[in-house]
C-alpha cells in the first residue's frame, strides 16, 4: 500500500490490493479515499479521470466546509455531498470542542477519542450507509469511486472502514491502511500547530498535544468499534442495520470487489 501522488490533492490511495479472507485481496482500481479536491490542478484532475478512470466523487464534509473550500470538479465525474455531520441534511452537527480550547466560527479542535465514539450515532451512521452502498453499486459496475473528507482521515477512514469490513478485511489490514495517512500528515506537523494554536489561546503545549492528538492512531478506530459494539452489538450486525447490507449483498461484494 502506497500514496498516489496526485497534483492539489494529499493522502490519496487506492484500497485495492488490501489482503481480505480466503486469501483473497481488493481489487484494485475501484476504491479510493483520500483529501479534499479544493486545491485539484488540471493535471492532477487529467489523473484522476483518465489514469485512475474515477467516476464517482463523495464529499463527506460539513456543507460549511464545502463552501469555504469547494471542490474542484472534474467534467463528467459525479459529485455528491454525503456529511457526516450537517444540520440542514443530516439533522445533526458535532460542535464538542477539545478541553481546553474553544471553537474558532464553526471550526473546532476536536477531541478524537469522543469524536470517533460520537461518529456511531443514528443519523450519521445512516449517512455511511447512504456513502458505501453508492460506492460498492459503482465499483460493482466497474467504476471507481473516490471518497474523502478534509484531509482524508477520520470521516474517509471511517468509511474505508467499512467497506474494507465489508469485504472480509481483518480488523489489522483496516488499521495498517488508517496507519498510511501518516505519510501526508507528518509532512506537514507544523501547518497543523499554526490551525490548532488558533483554539488554544495561544497554549503552545496543548496546541502540540492536539497535533499529537490528531495523527492516524489506532485508539480512534476502537474508539469508533466500542461505540459500535455498545449500541449495535458488533460490526456484522451494524453492516446490516445501518449499511443496509444484506448478507446476499456483502457475498455478491465480496464476489464482484476482491481477487
Amino acid at each position: 500500500m502506497a500514496t498516489i501522488e496526485i497534483d492539489g490533492v494529499e493522502n490519496v490511495r487506492d484500497l485495492g490490493g488490501i489482503a481480505v479472507s480466503g486469501g483473497r485481496v481488493v481489487r484494485p482500481g475501484l476504491l479510493y479515499r483520500g483529501g479534499n479536491l479544493s486545491k485539484l490542478t488540471a493535471a492532477g484532475a487529467s489523473k484522476m479521470a483518465d489514469e485512475l478512470g474515477i467516476s464517482l466523487v463523495i464529499d463527506l464534509r460539513v456543507g460549511w466546509e464545502v463552501e469555504a473550500k469547494p471542490d474542484i470538479q472534474i467534467p463528467g465525474v459525479r459529485y455528491e455531498h454525503i456529511p457526516f455531520y450537517d444540520m440542514e441534511k443530516v439533522g445533526i452537527d458535532y460542535t464538542q470542542p477539545a478541553a481546553g480550547t474553544k471553537a474558532q466560527g464553526h471550526d473546532i479542535a476536536c477531541d478524537p477519542d469522543h469524536f470517533y465514539h460520537h461518529m456511531a450515532n443514528e443519523l450519521t451512521a445512516a449517512q455511511m450507509g447512504k456513502a458505501v452502498r453508492l460506492i460498492l453499486e459503482y465499483a460493482q459496475a466497474g467504476k471507481a469511486a473516490y471518497v474523502h473528507c478534509s484531509g482524508g482521515k477520520d470521516r474517509a477512514g471511517i468509511i474505508s472502514l467499512c467497506l474494507l469490513t465489508v469485504l472480509g478485511a481483518s480488523e489489522q489490514a483496516i488499521l495498517e491502511d488508517y496507519l498510511l495517512t501518516n505519510v501526508s500528515r507528518d509532512a506537514r506537523l507544523d501547518e497543523m500547530y499554526q490551525r490548532f494554536i488558533r483554539f488554544t489561546e495561544n497554549d503552545e503545549h496543548l496546541a502540540w498535544q492536539l497535533v499529537n492528538n490528531h495523527r492516524a492512531r489506532p485508539e480512534n478506530l476502537q474508539s469508533f468499534r466500542r461505540a459500535v459494539d455498545e449500541h449495535y452489538g458488533g460490526m456484522g450486525a451494524f453492516v446490516e442495520q445501518k449499511l443496509g447490507l444484506t448478507k446476499e449483498a456483502i457475498s455478491q461484494a465480496r464476489s464482484l470487489l476482491t481477487l
